[in-house]
């Protein structure tokens, strides 16, 4: 069984230690960010929680709620960095030829997924509702950003049930190649 977790290291000067040590960094992070996540989603939940809004009693006002906010924010921050880092190390790296790794058009694969997206985001910012709705017993009409908050919906909705049928078809390779 621990064969099957962990790829053995075939030695100090070959490729696989490397790929393992990125890959041991990778998941260093991953597991700090989610000890951090479930820390303050604890602290979130299990202190204060119940703490009663001071403009309105019939509302909570968590004790955490600026920890969650900060660590969101945090996040998202470093997503945008880590993309705007992945965009200008491909664009720097990409040249100008068409670029195929083991017989598959990267280059056209890339273009492809951005310029799909982009649509994707453009129709679902089109398709969403700007009609005012009640938030905590206050109207909120800013048009924009109930568009923008549709289209993050819409577009998160589709892109897990993308992920579902690109799922479902994989886990249909086996029986694909037998016929």
């Amino acid at each position: 069984m621990k064969g099957l977790l962990h790829r053995h290291q075939e030695g100090a000067g070959s490729q696989a230690c490397g790929r393992n040590s990125a890959e041991r960094i990778s998941q260093r992070i991953l597991y700090g960010i989610v000890a951090v996540a479930v820390l303050v989603f604890g602290l979130f939940y299990l202190i204060g929680f119940d703490r009663p809004y001071i403009d309105d009693p019939n509302f909570n006002s968590p004790l955490f709620t600026n920890a969650v906010l900060l660590l969101m924010y945090g996040i998202v921050l470093a997503a945008v960095v880590v993309l705007g880092c992945a965009i200008y190390h491909t664009l720097k790296t990409r040249g100008r030829g068409e670029r195929v790794d083991n017989g598959i058009p990267v280059k056209k694969i890339a273009y492809v997924v951005a310029i799909g997206t982009m649509v994707v985001l453009l129709l679902t910012f089109l398709l969403g509702s700007s009609v005012p709705m009640t938030v905590n017993g206050k109207v909120y009409a800013d048009a924009l950003w109930l568009k923008v908050a549709d289209m993050f919906i819409f577009t998160g909705m589709g892109l897990i049930l993308v992920a579902i049928g690109a799922v479902l078809y994989g886990a249909t390779r086996y029986k694909r190649k037998e016929n």
